[in-house]
């Protein structure tokens, strides 16, 4: 009887796996580690004072999405209907306490993390770094950023892997976790319009673009019906905008951030972002519009340089929107800026995208980053018009601003030669920064 003997090379499969699974679970477990570490250290020091507890957790917005969870979209006129429906009904169904619905939001944070780390290949320096974004914090609260971190996460992934079904099905997570179709839509067009006839039929890329556009609208159908069915007013999530003041109006100058000097340089750091991404947008949008009016042929237009990864240019368009929402619907009042900015994956693509430009490039785009950083700072009211500082006080405050855009580009196109030293400073201060903000956010006191 003939034996037939295992491969070689079979042999070795699940040992590889394995290693690869505990190489990609090893920057998470680090950085949960790192944090609890960290909390211990400083309660036990006294600098933290609070320990999260199901009452403290349900500061602000939690509290809120606390009601929804118990009680449904109870009135038409209330503010709670801004908030949609994906993390109430998760909460309502498993009836968890809030500590728990705290550690499901964790464990989303990580797992949208995980996957962007598989999708776009990132180094543990990159994975740690988005990891620490200070306003992650609102991912390990009862917030509903968690889950429409990971819906976006998958969305992303989708994009950049070229596989429809992970695009849809992020689409659809994120527009019921946030109310935020009218960012996806418009930053998913841009997407597909400027991929336009590269390799792919056109036909081919129409389905794409309708599927993408109906998941989002399937999702924010869903929230009209249920809201409709509670309380009889299917538009009321729209509705509470104007009952929050949310009209447009050119800002106010200087500007400024009702969170304090806590959040106000996260806040300007997220403008820089959003001013930059706007550049990016009008520049690859004119060559894109040039090249279809030089080369209008599909076999000319694929023969030309490719534009950026789709999933770069969904989240240089997202920055812009969230950028011009909060700047033209709030009065010249940023905060919610660096929330919707900095705590989301399309933040982590564009610290991606860092490594991926040539060394003249990056450096072109770090003096841009000053240059925008000091037009951020005039807009604050510069050394002599912000308020409550004096100069000399202004100019250590913005300075350490500049300095933290500086350290972010440095760290993500590994400007310097001690760019890993540079990333574990940067890694440590983000650290300490959302643990203070968080403990912030247990005595009540408001951050954003």
């Amino acid at each position: 009887m003939e034996t037939t003997l295992p491969r070689p090379d079979a042999a070795g499969t699940r040992p590889r796996r394995l290693a690869r699974l505990g190489a990609r679970l090893a920057p998470l477990l680090l950085h949960t580690g790192v944090l609890v570490g960290l909390y211990a250290v400083l309660y036990t020091l006294g600098i933290i004072t609070q320990l999260p507890d199901n009452s403290n957790l349900l500061s602000w917005d939690a509290d809120l999405f606390h009601r929804i969870a118990q009680t449904g979209y109870d009135d038409a006129a209330s503010g709670i209907n801004a908030f949609f429906p994906l993390l109430p009904g998760i909460w309502h169904f498993t009836g968890f306490s809030a500590i728990q619905i705290s550690l499901l939001n964790a464990t989303c944070l990580l797992a949208g993390m995980a996957l962007l780390g598989w999708a776009f290949r990132l180094s543990n320096r990159q994975l740690l770094v988005a990891l620490s974004g200070p306003l992650l914090l609102f991912g390990l609260v009862p917030y509903a950023e968690a889950l429409f971190f990971l819906g976006s996460a998958v969305l992303l992934a989708g994009l950049h892997r070229q596989r429809l079904g992970l695009v849809v099905l992020g689409l659809v997570v994120a527009c019921l976790a946030r109310s935020a179709a009218t960012l996806l839509i418009p930053s998913y067009l841009f997407a597909e319009l400027l991929w336009w006839g590269r390799g792919h039929w056109r036909w081919a890329q129409l389905g794409r673009l309708l599927a993408g556009i109906a998941a989002c609208l399937v999702a924010l159908g869903g929230v009209m019906l249920l809201q409709y069915r509670s309380h009889g007013d299917a538009l009321a999530f729209y509705k509470v905008h104007a009952l929050w003041g949310h009209i447009w109006q050119p800002p106010l100058l200087p500007l400024h951030s009702s969170a304090g000097i806590n959040v106000l340089w996260l806040d300007a750091t997220a403008l820089v972002v959003a001013g930059l991404s706007l550049l990016s947008c009008l520049v690859l949008g004119l060559h894109w519009l040039t090249s279809w009016r030089t080369t209008p042929t599909a076999t000319a237009v694929a023969a030309q340089a490719l534009p950026p990864s789709k999933a770069v240019l969904f989240s240089l368009s997202y920055c812009v929107g969230a950028g011009y929402f909060i700047v033209f619907y709030q009065a010249g009042d940023l905060v919610g800026l660096a929330r919707y900015v900095l705590a989301s994956p399309f933040f982590v693509v564009l610290f991606w995208q860092l490594g991926q430009l040539p060394r003249q490039r990056a450096r072109q785009l770090a003096a841009a980053v000053l240059g925008a950083g000091l037009l951020a700072v005039l807009a604050l009211g510069g050394l002599g018009g912000f308020n409550s500082f004096y100069p000399g006080q202004a100019l250590v405050y913005f300075g350490l601003f500049l300095l933290y855009l500086l350290a972010y580009v440095a760290v993500g196109a590994r400007l310097t030669p001690w760019f890993r030293e540079a990333g574990t400073a940067l890694y440590l201060v983000n650290c300490l920064v959302m643990l203070y903000l968080l403990d912030l956010f247990l005595h009540v006191i408001w951050i954003n």
